[in-house]
């Protein structure tokens, strides 16, 4: 049962909302969502990218074209997008996610992939949500995936299927973070494979994942995804490094 305003605000005085990303008191009746200050302080991603990538163009008065990577590379997925630039406070609030096992914070980051808005890229006409997964190791080490609790937000949304066991992580892998871009791919190569090819065949997959840096590990699993017979996978992710 609901309380009603006069008991919302009640609590509310008693115990006022606070911003899960910098733990401010404010006036806002969104329980769960960062405050306007902290919103003001991450980068959003639009217009103009690439549009099989994702990635941003410096000048505004650019169109959207293809970037080298995506003219000069197989990328496997159909189209990848991101929220937001991987700077400032988006970074502080992942690494408290993924680092400081603040899963807490798996409501407002996911609340901003849900949200996410694009006419050329759309949650309507998909038929799964797959999160980039963890090996069993990491995933011990961390307690939870995060790509999985940002993607059940999602799939909640949108009333998306979510599936969390026909991708795996077949081999535990050295960090991405501590590599370079070439490293980064080989050291994902072979470390995904589809032990269900049966929950993917002829779907339209949507793959969810933090972080795009070089889209190496997004670019694996949906090579992997394409293989077992999916129809195609889209990328989405909370955050992208600028490059």
């Amino acid at each position: 049962m609901r309380p009603s305003p006069f008991g919302r605000a009640i609590f509310d005085f008693f115990f006022p909302p606070k911003c899960p990303l910098c733990g401010e008191d404010y006036g806002g009746r969104h329980q769960g969502r960062p405050c306007p200050g902290c919103v003001s302080r991450i980068q959003f991603l639009s217009p103009p990218l690439c549009p099989r990538c994702g990635r941003g163009f410096a000048s505004a008065a650019d169109r959207d074209h293809l970037c080298s990577e995506c003219l000069t590379e197989e990328r496997f997925f159909t189209r990848a997008r991101a929220v937001c630039i991987y700077e400032g406070l988006i970074v502080e609030a992942i690494s408290r996610f993924k680092y400081g096992r603040v899963a807490r914070l798996a409501r407002p980051l996911g609340g901003f992939l849900a949200d996410y808005q694009d006419p050329d890229f759309t949650f309507s006409g998909l038929d799964l949500v797959v999160p980039v997964p963890l090996h069993p190791k990491r995933l011990r080490e961390r307690g939870f995936n995060q790509s999985l609790l940002l993607a059940r937000r999602l799939g909640l949304r949108h009333s998306l299927p979510l599936d969390i066991t026909a991708l795996c992580r077949a081999r535990p892998t050295q960090p991405q973070t501590q590599l370079s871009g070439s490293e980064r791919q080989t050291n994902v190569r072979g470390a995904f494979e589809v032990r269900k090819p049966e929950a993917v065949a002829k779907k339209r997959v949507l793959l969810i994942d933090d972080v795009f840096t070089t889209g190496a590990t997004v670019r694996e699993c949906a090579k992997v995804l394409l293989h077992a017979g999916a129809q195609q996978v889209d990328v989405l992710t909370l955050a992208r490094v600028s490059s």
